[in-house]
């Protein structure tokens, strides 16, 4: 697999733009035809339990669309080779950037919070090669994949360490790095349990706790694709900061909310950008599914 995607990836740097995306949005195609249908009932299920719509047809083309992005999202990552030291620029549009500045300035470190919607492996490769001290937390991959990412990861200048390293994230943080948190998807048994799209659910309590423990500010950036500039808009938000009182529950789980708020907003915003296909409340519902509103559970 891993030469496989080499070669690839080779071959899509050799082809004009248009081309190389023709071929994004046919994988995409593909993606979708293959997707299990409990996998698709489920990510329809999701859409309607928050209420994005009300009309299963539109949440079924949600969803669709939701799953072929991903098609676009590999020819990305594939021309890395292409578009690394620089030729990434013409592909992207900062808004508010002066956040990230001003943190830097700072020297203090803070949590960049992202979301699994747009293109976050590109999001990630792009604020490395600015310069930022970004250091991404990612999730283990199988095999020659973990060796393949991990290598383009490198080409943009983007440092990954794993979920299980949370002493280098804290020593990290002390020398002003910026880390990288997902913080959307299902923690499984771990997390707090707050608020998202109006059920309890539980949510990753990283970036809170870090932030809290280390004082530095959280500040959300997103990547969303306009067809109408045919750029990646990169969208930094104002920083949040942790309220830091004697009932440090309290504080991490008050923070969690509000930054569950912010990715409910985000989601609303564009949902057809966000990953659907996650069993987002599987472990809420196993846990707390007989006392609180959740989801039905497509795969019993």
């Amino acid at each position: 697999m891993y030469r496989f995607m080499k070669i690839f990836s080779a071959f899509i740097c050799l082809l004009p733009k248009g081309l190389q995306y023709a071929i994004g949005t046919l994988l995409g195609e593909i993606a979708w035809l293959v997707v299990p249908p409990k996998r698709k009932r489920l990510a329809i299920g999701q859409i309607l339990f928050c209420n994005i719509t009300d009309d299963p047809k539109e949440a079924r083309r949600i969803a669709k669309a939701s799953t072929t992005r991903f098609g676009r999202m590999i020819i990305d990552v594939l021309r890395y080779p292409e578009i690394k030291d620089g030729a990434y620029k013409d592909m992207v549009e900062f808004i508010n950037k002066e956040y990230l500045d001003d943190a830097l300035e700072n020297g203090r470190g803070a949590i960049l919070a992202a979301v699994h919607s747009g293109n976050w492996e590109l999001l990630g490769g792009v604020l490395a090669s600015e310069g930022y001290p970004l250091i991404s937390v990612a999730m283990k991959q199988n095999g020659d994949a973990d060796k393949f990412i991990n290598e383009y990861r490198q080409i943009m200048h983007q440092h990954v360490t794993y979920k299980t390293g949370v002493r280098e994230m804290i020593n990290e943080l002390k020398k002003g790095a910026f880390l990288g948190l997902i913080m959307d998807q299902d923690p499984g048994d771990d997390g707090v349990l707050v608020p998202f799209f109006g059920y309890e659910t539980l949510t990753a309590a990283g970036p809170a706790v870090l932030a809290r423990m280390q004082d530095v500010p959280i500040i959300f950036v997103t990547i969303h694709y306009s067809p109408f500039s045919e750029k990646h808009e990169i969208e930094v938000h104002p920083p949040i900061y942790v309220e830091r009182t004697d009932d440090k529950k309290r504080d991490i789980a008050v923070t969690t909310t509000l930054l569950n708020e912010f990715i409910e907003d985000y989601i609303r915003r564009y949902p057809e950008d966000w990953f659907w296909l996650h069993n987002r409340w599987k472990w809420t519902r196993r846990f707390y599914g007989e006392h609180i509103e959740t989801p039905p559970d497509v795969y019993r």
